[in-house]
């Protein structure tokens, strides 16, 4: 995570384990269908508003996503996914990202996946055993918006955007650069977590 060396953020993170992810053939048949579904509805889009990008592969990035788990997942070569109930991280390797959510955020870097996190998260529900791990995500963005972020999540895919730059981006959200973004991506089965990074700062 050779990204967290920017401007004042000079915090370099512990890294204890990289555990590749080896998905479900369930889940990688998700994420394959809706990569066909998002190519086939850009190759429907008139000749003018077609996007090349997305009939070639869904306009798939490489994206972070940070969240929490509570067990000893990484930890002197454990690999094994539990069944906590509020362990994040296991649940979305296990079944992938939850529907009930309004978009998953990815982020370019994986700094700014570990600031979208509170810092003092650890410290306050240390009596959980609280920890991190950044996921490595291939995300189908599909057809990107730009809109104010609050009514193109409420509209949903009726827009005919598949994804939305978020709040998080360095230049407000008014438009897309993949390189300095927060995405918001409407559907889950459009995020395929390939890695966790198990670490601390």
């Amino acid at each position: 995570m050779t990204s967290w060396n920017i401007g004042k953020e000079k915090k370099v993170p512990n890294i204890h384990r990289i555990l590749k992810i080896h998905n479900s053939a369930k889940i990688l048949a998700k994420f394959e269908e809706y990569r066909e579904m998002v190519k086939s509805k850009a190759m429907m889009m008139s000749a003018r508003r077609r996007d090349e990008r997305c009939i070639a592969d869904g306009n798939e990035l490489l994206r972070f996503h940070c969240s929490t788990f509570l067990c000893n997942l990484g930890q002197n070569g454990n690999s094994s996914l539990c069944s906590q109930q509020y362990c994040s991280v296991c649940g979305i390797i296990r079944s992938g990202f939850s529907t009930k959510m309004d978009g998953i955020s990815t982020m370019s870097s994986s700094l700014k996946a570990h600031l979208a996190i509170p810092d003092d998260l650890e410290e306050e529900f240390d009596f959980m055993n609280v920890k991190r791990a950044m996921l490595v995500c291939r995300v189908v963005a599909g057809r990107i918006g730009s809109e104010q972020v609050d009514e193109v999540i409420e509209k949903g895919e009726s827009t005919g955007y598949d994804s939305v730059v978020g709040r998080g981006g360095s230049n407000g959200g008014t438009s897309f650069r993949s390189d300095d973004e927060e995405l918001l991506v409407f559907n889950p089965r459009a995020v395929l977590p390939c890695f966790a990074i198990v670490y601390s700062v």
